[in-house]
């Protein structure tokens, strides 16, 4: 579903910019099972996503919205 837009690995898990959850599309933000091929479980699942928010958060508020 991704692989004609965002960057995906050799596996097809999204690729992320560590440590934040950026990946190669501007405004475009990964976390969970989907950038996560080592762990996938539910508690680093919900760290990724409240780091992703903070990041979109963040890119939100760099362009004055």
């Amino acid at each position: 579903i991704f692989k004609n837009f965002l960057e995906l690995d050799e596996v097809g898990y999204i690729k992320i910019d560590n440590p934040t959850s950026k990946t190669n599309i501007e405004g475009v933000f990964a976390a969970g099972d989907v950038a996560d091929p080592n762990y996938r479980q539910a508690i680093t699942a919900a760290g990724m996503g409240c780091r992703a928010a903070m990041d979109a958060e963040r890119y939100l508020s760099e362009k004055g919205l």
